[in-house]
């Protein structure tokens, strides 16, 4: 059996989430890891016997991987995935994947030019309850109207989290994750309008992002949308997901759940698989067996300008259509 070298450039939190799930992988052996933080990286290292670097150019120079899983926050993007591309190195990218357009556009050029396999951090696609949903949608749901998605959480630990300039705000950097599921399941978006605020936190020091927000959305289907976001919530608060209502059914995903209302019909699903461990092992056998990735760097490109349109209306005032310009 053929094993993957795989290497890591960023060895936080999300990266010990990969890691943990990549161990229980025969397929794969972890040869490198890379982090600025030079202790950081010594001890994880001790646990996989990889060599250790805090330039991943040199790593990405010296190392023979198979594939990278790059796991660094918004800010640090740079020539990360670029550089493992051209090198011939599979990527596994985090989201978002930049906070520029232009430089996640240049990534997905790398990407096609090299020919490696891409695969963006998505995982709520891999819940066994969003994919039923999807299926069903598309198998007897008839035209989608109405989707609205919420992200109502707290503050994350990370210190670059509440800096615009570093995270890119909230709907960027963590409902990413609902704005992608919205396009998994009701396709691509054509216009929106957005409203930002930052008033629960604006007491906070170096508090740069909204701390409320609501997005509206018009799908090219002629579906509307509307996802809101804050990082106001309470502890008993936490509210994550999306509903939907199309011309045969209505839909409710809380991530592992999901409940489907078919006439007099209600369909629960409970997912029981780790979506973690599945994008993983998904993407270790694309590699190996030469498949198309499910959700290619293509897809991370897409979920950004999304993202990223929200923020140019919420700053202009005015409704934004896509694709925008990175002229």
């Amino acid at each position: 059996m053929r094993t993957l070298k795989v290497g890591f450039i960023g060895v936080g939190g999300i990266a010990r989430v990969h890691l943990t799930k990549l161990e229980k992988m025969p397929e794969v052996t972890v040869t490198a890891l890379c982090d600025i933080n030079l202790a950081k990286v010594v001890e994880l290292a001790r646990k996989y016997k990889a060599k250790t670097y805090t330039d991943y150019h040199e790593m990405l120079e010296e190392e023979e991987l198979d594939a990278v899983w790059v796991c660094i926050p918004p800010y640090a993007h740079k020539d990360e995935v670029i550089m493992a591309a051209e090198q011939g190195i599979n990527v596994f990218v985090e989201k978002p994947i930049a906070l520029d357009l232009r430089l996640a556009k240049e990534m997905e050029r790398a990407v096609e030019r090299a020919g490696v396999k891409s695969w963006v951090g998505y995982h709520f696609r891999q819940y066994s309850s969003v994919r039923r949903v999807a299926k069903m949608l598309v198998e007897e749901g008839g035209p989608i109207g109405l989707l609205t998605g919420y992200w109502w959480g707290s503050v994350p630990r990370a210190p670059w989290w509440t800096k615009r300039e570093l995270s890119g705000g909230q709907v960027v950097e963590q409902t990413t994750h609902i704005f992608d599921l919205a396009r998994f399941l009701v396709g691509e978006v054509e216009r929106v309008y957005a409203e930002f605020n930052t008033l629960i936190h604006k007491d906070v020091p170096d508090f740069t992002i909204e701390d409320v927000s609501i997005v509206t959305l018009r799908f090219k289907s002629g579906c509307v949308g509307v996802i809101t976001s804050t990082s106001g919530a309470k502890p008993d608060g936490y509210h994550v997901g999306v509903e939907l209502i199309s011309k045969n059914l209505q839909a409710e995903i809380k991530g592992a759940y999901a409940k489907v209302l078919k006439g007099e019909e209600v369909i629960e699903i409970k997912s029981k698989e780790d979506p973690y461990f599945v994008e993983d092992l998904k993407f270790v056998h694309c590699i190996l067996e030469d498949l198309e990735p499910e959700v290619p760097i293509s897809e991370g490109v897409k979920t950004l300008e999304v993202t990223l349109a929200a923020v140019k209306s919420a700053e202009s005032g005015e409704v934004v259509r896509l694709p925008l310009s990175t002229a």
